[in-house]
């Protein structure tokens, strides 16, 4: 396994590279940030198929971005603020109903409780019960929010507020960890 230091100046030099047209340097980058976003979004959010499609948005957000990148300034910082904005993004389109990649069970992996899914990805763990279950039952089960209130016994006023909260809660974590990659 390489350092992060030793990740920062390929990566860099494999985008400077790219920038004078080197396809191969290029798809030599987007394969190791693949890796690396497949690695951050399961990290953080458990083992969850939308990380596939989550990750493919990444690339493509990077693609379309890669002229904003400045070979003077550090490559990660650059790379996990797309990151970071493009998950929030796709959540804020699953929670208002927008065409966004739907968070469904892995089907490499077989999980008893899609709430357990939930709880793996150490984002997604630190929200209350409420929020996570919230998640579980609109994002994962795929259940309406009129369902999803008459499962939890809750009106649905109060699960759209605990999926709002719970969308919120995981963009601040996700921005509270910014320094932390």
């Amino acid at each position: 396994m390489t350092s992060t230091v030793e990740d920062e100046a390929r990566w860099s030099q494999l985008m400077a590279a790219a920038h004078r047209g080197d396809k191969r340097a290029y798809e030599q980058l987007l394969r190791e940030l693949a890796s690396v976003t497949d690695h951050y979004v399961r990290r953080h959010f458990g083992a969850l198929s939308f990380r596939e499609d989550c990750v493919q948005e990444c690339l493509l957000a990077i693609h379309k971005g890669k002229h904003t990148y400045d070979p003077k300034r550090a490559f990660r910082p650059w790379f996990f603020t797309i990151v970071r904005n493009r998950v929030i993004d796709l959540l804020r389109s699953a929670y208002a109903g927008k065409e966004a990649p739907t968070m469904t069970m892995d089907n490499s992996q077989t999980h008893p409780d899609p709430s357990d899914e939930l709880a793996a990805g150490d984002i997604l763990s630190e929200l209350d019960i409420n929020q996570r279950k919230a998640l579980s039952l609109t994002k994962i089960q795929g259940y309406s929010i009129a369902e999803a209130a008459e499962r939890s016994g809750i009106t649905e006023s109060a699960m759209k507020s605990r999926v709002s909260r719970a969308v919120r809660s995981v963009a601040q974590l996700l921005q509270q960890d910014r320094g932390k990659e």
